[in-house]
């Protein structure tokens, strides 16, 4: 990996910022679902009931999605601090410097990342 230190820098910013972010989204999505399963205590008709049901569903699958976010967030300062970033967790080889650029929170390069997904069907966000 040939990112500069100053590059590394900016990242680290980019990534802490990304982290308050979706630490406060995150919480946000958790009041909303809950505020939206408590409308479900038998109050309203069936359709206030259903609404609220959907909407508590979707608050909790974005909270969901966004942990996943920050947890790959939170993984990539790991391997910053203990400069292992830039290298393939699954390989070793170093993961070239564009992916990282436009993918920062790639873990892989992009043979193993491509096999990972045939393997787990798994795709995370980017920041």
């Amino acid at each position: 990996m040939t990112m500069t230190q100053d590059e590394l820098a900016a990242l680290r910013q980019r990534l802490e910022s990304r982290i308050r972010q979706l630490r406060q989204e995150i919480s946000g999505k958790l009041a909303d679902g809950a505020a939206d399963s408590s409308r479900l205590d038998g109050v309203g008709d069936s359709g206030d009931q259903s609404a609220a049901l959907s909407e508590s569903t979707i608050d909790f699958a974005e909270a969901r999605r966004d942990l996943g976010e920050l947890s790959a967030t939170e993984m990539a300062l790991r391997r910053i601090d203990d400069g292992s970033y830039g290298a393939c967790v699954r390989c070793g080889d170093d993961i070239p410097t564009d992916r990282l650029r436009a993918q920062p929170l790639a873990a892989r390069c992009i043979s193993c990342q491509t096999r990972n997904e045939r393997e787990h069907g798994d795709h995370h966000s980017t920041i």
